[in-house]
């Protein structure tokens, strides 16, 4: 494999939450490696560590001493751009979907801007929660046979795995040819810029990172705190307004202009809603063209 399709592989994560049996946490190891990834994330596995994890990594053992074991799954996330969650079923609502095929090439394309990606991977008795799943940008899926839809989870990771080194090595060797291709017809190039890529599969030059899921974690309350204190949304009845709301932005990915921006708009209706904002402050807001920005977000930096 190349250098380059082996730095992709390496801003993926693979995150397995409250797995059961060791034995699968040994196999997706075994295919984790074979495929090239070597990232792999517990959250509060039920046997660990176990003998059985070591027999089943059949030779991947060097993976097993660069595990993370966390508690919480938001743990797990905390500095990834992009979370895919695994699901075969219909959720409470419809959600960003794609097939393993594509939802790798997508993924391919992100880790080569140097954006950490997280694929969530549920129980072996019942996969992610509805409130799991709510944290990934998009959920993924993978196209078995509808009459015998049965794959345990290690065997699930090998084929996501599987993929994603074929995108990866796909891209890697477009690069290749489009870098031979400059370099032939003695082009020069600008300074590369930051890709964002849309939903439509197309991408576009963009000039500031995308926030990462920890960043997003207290973006959410925030905004759901705001809806509460102008009583558009009621704490105790929610409905599905707030997952609504994870779903929109998760499907837009903010960058961290838009970040600061939009919990700027939310401090600002917080204060007016308390009568604590006064007119002259807006002497002292910067512009859009400011670099600088507050990292709490609660200021009107933009």
């Amino acid at each position: 494999m190349s250098t380059q399709a082996t730095d992709l592989l390496d801003h993926i994560r693979i995150v397995m939450v409250n797995t059961t049996l060791p034995a699968n946490i040994g196999a997706a190891l075994r295919a984790m490696k074979t495929m090239g990834l070597k990232h792999l994330v517990l959250v509060a596995p039920k046997h660990y560590p176990h003998p059985d994890i070591d027999a089943l990594s059949a030779g991947a053992s060097d993976l097993i001493e660069h595990i993370r074991v966390v508690e919480r799954i938001e743990d797990a996330l905390a500095d990834c751009h992009v979370v895919f969650g695994t699901s075969a079923r219909s959720r409470t609502i419809p959600w960003p979907i794609l097939d393993v095929r594509p939802a790798s090439l997508e993924i391919a394309n992100a880790t080569e801007k140097n954006q950490q990606v997280a694929i969530l991977f549920g129980r072996e008795d019942r996969g992610l929660t509805n409130e799991e799943l709510a944290l990934a940008n998009y959920h993924l899926t993978i196209p078995v046979n509808p009459e015998y839809a049965v794959l345990n989870v290690a065997q699930a990771i090998q084929v996501v795995c599987y993929e994603l080194r074929m995108a990866c090595l796909q891209h890697s060797e477009a690069e290749s040819q489009n870098h031979a291709l400059e370099k032939n017809d003695a082009v020069v190039t600008a300074e590369k810029v930051e890709a964002m890529q849309l939903v439509q599969g197309q991408s576009m030059q963009w000039d500031e990172p995308l926030v990462t899921q920890d960043q997003m974690q207290q973006f959410y309350p925030h905004f759901e705190q705001t809806l509460a204190d102008i009583e558009f949304l009621d704490p105790e009845n929610p409905r599905l307004l707030p997952l609504r709301l994870r779903r929109l932005f998760g499907r837009i990915q903010l960058d961290r202009m838009e970040y600061h921006l939009l919990r700027g708009v939310f401090s600002r209706v917080q204060a007016l809603r308390k009568g604590t904002w006064q007119p002259q402050d807006s002497k002292t807001a910067t512009t859009p063209n400011d670099e600088k920005q507050n990292t709490q977000g609660d200021q009107t930096d933009v």
